[in-house]
């Protein structure tokens, strides 16, 4: 069973291999604020929330997975934007499932939901809950016992 950093690396490196994204953060909301940090756009941000974690032998975690990007002058640049960010969620989903990892994950994405003109970035983009699910069992084996 991956841990939550091995899932997250998972999405980092599918943005870093992206042709089009600049960067990728994950962390709380204040996180896209960039006053706070030094964010190249487009950008994709993934934020956890509440999961299921492990039940019936499957493991799963869901996030909030954002993609961002901040129009050129004109106005038209705005519907570019959207179309563009949208594509590259599909573009992590797609590395996610069938990717590298094909084989030993699974990746569902639902509740698409437009991004315009948010924090202080005037920002434009999407933002889906994603859910990557993987087999995996309570394993006493692994359990860690003895002194430290």
């Amino acid at each position: 069973m991956r841990t939550y950093k091995q899932i997250v690396e998972l999405f980092e490196t599918a943005a870093n291999e992206h042709v089009a994204v600049k960067s990728f953060a994950t962390g709380p909301l204040s996180y896209l604020d960039s006053n706070n940090q030094n964010i190249r756009y487009p950008f994709i941000f993934l934020r956890p929330i509440t999961s299921v974690g492990l039940l019936d032998n499957t493991h799963s975690l869901t996030f909030e997975l954002y993609s961002l990007d901040v129009p050129k002058v004109s106005d038209e640049n705005a519907l570019t934007v959207m179309s563009n960010t949208e594509l590259y969620l599909y573009d992590m989903g797609a590395y996610i499932r069938r990717g590298p990892e094909q084989q030993t994950l699974d990746f569902s994405m639902s509740n698409i939901n437009p991004v315009n003109e948010a924090f202080q970035d005037r920002v434009y983009g999407w933002v889906a809950n994603v859910t990557v699910i993987e087999q995996a069992v309570y394993n006493y084996c692994n359990f860690p016992t003895g002194s430290v």
